[in-house]
């Protein structure tokens, strides 16, 4: 007999099994493996176990390798679980719907945002004849249109008048927050009233690049003082918008307190798992409009769901006649999808990068690295000069090049301006957090070479915030940058508004250097030069997301570090989440459109 491997099921898998069962008063033992298996697919970023996608991988297909009885075939399978009092009627702690199984909770969340995206999706705003007309003129002044050609950003702008819930997706260059900037200012001058708009985005990072993307925009508009000042200049992370309630997973702002805003745009929704993006759809009055921006493509929440993904799958940019009538109204002719094809109106994708032109290797590598064409993503390499690969046996003499050229010269610029520019210009972004090729080893090996003295903190040492500190206003994923202020004494200093703010090392809440970042850390992130590095092995955890976000962190020039081999299998494999949420929202439309 084989022995067996060790179980990757932990202790609260199995008791969330033993206490549901009991609560239900069932002794069947599929149920309580089913159960198992869901709690570990719920540590997987899954928000359900879906019966059929389970059993294609491991280790719900190889459960007898574990001493554990194997899972039937789906059909069979879904057929026992189906005649058990587990249905969403039957206020079970879990849910068997369409063939996955649910923690009741998580079936609740996809429920409501379901019936909120269906419910919002069918309701559009009257416009008068007046409205329309100067909609149609100010969406002719913001964008400009070439004659025969769709300019996706106008037509973005068209759905978010229309729509009092809209979706933008674009990769890096697509020009979102320039299009969203004039989204606001159209939704602003159109109004009787001044507008209340909320800016907000997952992490403290991504929100504050959004406040700077929009301020930006802003001023180069030439908007009149009553349509700029209702543009907010600031960005609050979700957290905080929805107000935090210490020591608490409830917010202050809920369906009895919603936020008091007439406008709610969050960007970097990839980065927004189901449980917070269900939270903030019950904070949100009924007449809020809301605008949500992000790249599909990138990496899911590292929690559970792909709440951005799920809500833009589909055929994109293929409307329903209604939707098109209404775009016409506005000068927008686009041809409506067939009678009985699926549309999606709740999605705009810009699809032109300015970043990443034809002749730009980052863009030609991201788009082969999508479409998991191993041999084209290997072999773009030769064929543009913004790409380099470097094979795993170079890579130390390498770091010690990238050591003297980016690095060190951090601490030997002449202000803290000049450092942090530095700083941009080079990141190396890692796949995973532990190993030799992993963020720890690399950032300890880095900081060995760098501050040969030892001490806690040295100049130009770059620092990154783990953990919340309300009072100070740090964030977890915030970049901060050790460097003397007029006195000669060592101050972090982090990005504002206007300028810096320094904080005093010691009142730094948990912190690490950070030369080297995880790339699901990097998310909202742009630097000029990026490396890639590639674990020394195949690794699960590597998967074309993964790879997609990394590389799309650059600006300007891409080195992939490690074997062909790993990258190889990295692009092959493909992130995927089990939910039903996609579903349930067809479901909702559907049942709405044939009242």
């Amino acid at each position: 007999m084989s022995e067996l491997l060790p179980s990757p099921f932990q202790a609260v898998d199995r008791q969330l099994a033993q206490e549901v069962c009991q609560l239900l008063k069932i002794d069947d033992a599929l149920l309580r493996q089913s159960i198992m298996a869901m709690s570990f697919a719920l540590q997987q970023g899954h928000s359900c176990l879906a019966l059929h996608s389970c059993l294609q991988e491991s280790p719900y297909r190889t459960m007898a390798e574990y001493g554990f009885e194997s899972f039937p075939p789906a059909a069979q399978w879904q057929a026992h679980l189906e005649q058990l009092p587990i249905r969403p009627e039957h206020n079970a702690p879990v849910v068997f719907y369409q063939g996955r199984l649910y923690l009741r909770r998580y079936f609740q969340f996809e429920t409501e945002l379901a019936s909120f995206i269906a419910s919002h999706e069918n309701r559009q705003p009257a416009l008068t004849s007046e409205t329309l007309k100067l909609a149609r003129q100010l969406l002719g002044e913001f964008f400009s249109t070439e004659p025969g050609q769709t300019n996706w950003q106008q037509v973005a702008a068209a759905n978010a008048l229309l729509s009092s819930f809209t979706t933008i997706i674009g990769g890096p260059g697509t020009g979102k927050t320039y299009t969203v900037t004039r989204i606001l200012a159209l939704l602003a001058m159109l109004s009787e009233t001044t507008l209340k708009i909320r800016l907000a985005a997952p992490t403290g990072k991504a929100a504050q690049r959004l406040a700077e993307s929009i301020r930006q925009a802003k001023a180069n508009m030439n908007l009149d003082m009553i349509t700029a000042q209702s543009i907010p200049d600031e960005a609050a992370t979700l957290h905080r918008l929805l107000g935090v309630i210490p020591n608490s997973i409830h917010f202050r702002h809920n369906r009895e307190n919603p936020i008091d805003a007439d406008v709610v745009l969050v960007d970097e929704v990839s980065m927004v798992d189901l449980p917070l993006m269900t939270r903030f759809i019950r904070a949100l009055k009924p007449e809020t409009r809301v605008i949500l921006l992000g790249d599909a493509d990138q990496l899911p929440s590292v929690a559970a769901g792909s709440v951005l993904a799920d809500i833009t799958s589909g055929q994109r940019q293929q409307y329903s006649a209604k939707r098109c009538a209404a775009l016409k109204q506005l000068g927008i002719n686009l041809p409506a999808a067939a009678e009985g094809q699926a549309t999606l109106d709740r999605v705009t994708a810009l699809v032109h990068s300015r970043r990443f032109s034809e002749h730009s290797g980052v863009g030609a590598l991201a788009r082969a690295v999508l479409a998991g064409n191993c041999a084209a993503s290997t072999e773009v390499f030769a064929q543009f000069n913004d790409l380099r690969w470097v094979p795993d046996d170079q890579f130390d003499a390498q770091l010690n090049d990238w050591l003297r050229q980016h690095i060190q010269p951090i601490a030997q610029q002449g202000s803290v301006n000049e450092a942090y520019a530095k700083l941009q210009q080079f990141r190396l972004l890692c796949a995973t957090r532990e190993g030799e090729r992993g963020v720890k080893e690399l950032n300890e090996r880095i900081t060995r070479l760098v501050n040969t003295e030892r001490t806690p903190f040295f100049k130009g040492q770059p620092v990154m915030v783990t953990q919340n500190h309300y009072g100070l206003k740090l964030y977890n994923g915030d970049i901060g940058l050790l460097w003397p202020n007029d006195e000669g004494h060592l101050m972090v200093w982090f990005e504002a508004e206007n300028g810096y703010r320094a904080v005093t090392p010691g009142r730094l809440p948990a912190f690490e250097t950070v030369y080297a970042m995880t790339i699901h850390k990097t998310q909202g992130s742009e630097f000029d030069h990026v490396v890639v590095v590639l674990p020394g092995e195949k690794s699960s955890l590597l998967n074309r997301e993964l790879i997609y976000t990394g590389l799309t962190r650059a600006k300007l020039t891409v080195t992939v570090v490690g074997a062909a081999t790993v990258w190889q299998q990295g692009v092959s494999q493909r992130v995927e989440r089990w939910a039903g949420l996609s579903e349930q929202i067809a479901e909702r439309l559907a049942a709405r459109n044939t009242k």
